[in-house]
C-alpha cells in the first residue's frame, strides 16, 4: 500500500505543470486577473517587489485598469510609492494600448485588473481591454485556494475568454485543504507560476514547486484526518455518558 500510495503521489507531482518563475527571470508584460478578493493587487506588488530585489529599481511599471473599486487606485499607487514604482491607470482600450506603448523600454510591466465575480453580465466588456492588446500581454488567472472546485471551475472558464499563460494560487496560509485547487488546476491544464502564501510584500510568495504542493495537500489532509478522529472519539464519549 505503502508503495502504492507514493505511486500515486509521484503522479499527481508529473501532472501538475509549473512555469519556473518565468514572470522574474523574462519580464514582459503580465496582467493578473480573476474573482474578486483572491489577492490580485497584493500579489502584484509582491511580484514587482521581487523583480526590483533582484533587477534593481527603473525596471518595472505597475499599471491599473480597475475603475471600478472605490480607492483600487490608492492602494496600488502606496505600493508604487513604496517600492519607488511608477503607477498608471488606464480606463478602456484605448489609453491601454496608449500606456503600454508608452513603457515599451520597461523589461516588466504588471496590470493589475478589477476584480469581477465570473458571473457578472459586464466581465465580457471589462476583459476586452485585455483582449485587445492580445500578443503583447501575458494574462494569469489569480485563484484563492480556500474556493470551493465549482467556483474555481467556474472562473477558469469564464476568465478564458482571454488567452491564460497560467494561474497565480493564492491564500493558501488560509485554506484547510488544496484538493479543490489541485483538481481545478489538473482539469483545466493551467501550469503555476506562484503561490502566495500570506500578505507580507514581498515575503509571502513563491515560485510554484509541485512536489511543494502535493506535500503540502497531505500534510492538510491527513491534519483533517486527525481532527475528525479526534472529533470522532470525543463524540462517542459524550454519547456514552449520556
Amino acid at each position: 500500500l505503502e508503495a502504492l500510495w507514493q505511486d500515486s503521489l509521484n503522479q499527481l507531482i508529473a501532472g501538475i505543470d509549473v512555469t519556473d518563475d518565468d514572470i522574474i527571470e523574462e519580464g514582459g508584460v503580465i496582467a493578473v486577473v480573476g474573482p474578486t478578493g483572491v489577492g490580485k493587487t497584493t500579489t502584484v506588488a509582491k511580484l514587482a517587489a521581487r523583480y526590483t530585489l533582484r533587477h534593481g529599481k527603473g525596471h518595472v511599471a505597475l499599471v491599473t485598469t480597475d475603475s471600478f473599486r472605490i480607492g483600487a487606485h490608492d492602494q496600488l499607487r502606496s505600493f508604487g510609492k513604496i517600492l519607488g514604482v511608477p503607477v498608471y491607470v488606464a480606463a478602456d482600450e484605448e489609453e491601454l494600448r496608449t500606456t503600454l506603448e508608452s513603457l515599451a523600454d520597461k523589461p516588466l510591466v504588471l496590470i493589475d485588473t478589477a476584480g469581477m465575480s465570473q458571473r457578472d453580465i459586464t466581465l465580457a466588456e471589462h476583459l476586452s481591454a485585455l483582449e485587445a492588446v492580445r500578443g503583447q500581454v501575458n494574462n494569469y488567472l489569480v485563484l484563492s485556494a480556500n474556493t470551493q472546485l465549482s467556483t474555481m471551475n467556474e472562473a477558469v472558464k469564464s476568465f478564458r475568454r482571454i488567452p491564460l499563460s497560467g494561474a497565480i494560487l493564492t491564500k493558501l496560509d488560509e485554506s484547510a485543504s488544496l484538493g479543490n485547487a489541485l483538481s481545478a488546476l489538473l482539469q483545466h491544464r493551467l501550469p503555476v507560476a506562484y503561490v502566495g502564501t500570506g500578505q507580507r510584500v514581498p515575503e509571502d510568495i513563491q515560485p510554484a514547486r509541485a512536489e511543494q504542493l502535493v506535500d503540502r495537500a497531505v500534510e492538510l489532509a491527513e491534519a483533517e484526518a486527525e481532527d475528525d478522529e479526534e472529533m470522532a472519539v470525543a463524540f462517542a464519549g459524550a454519547t456514552h455518558r449520556v
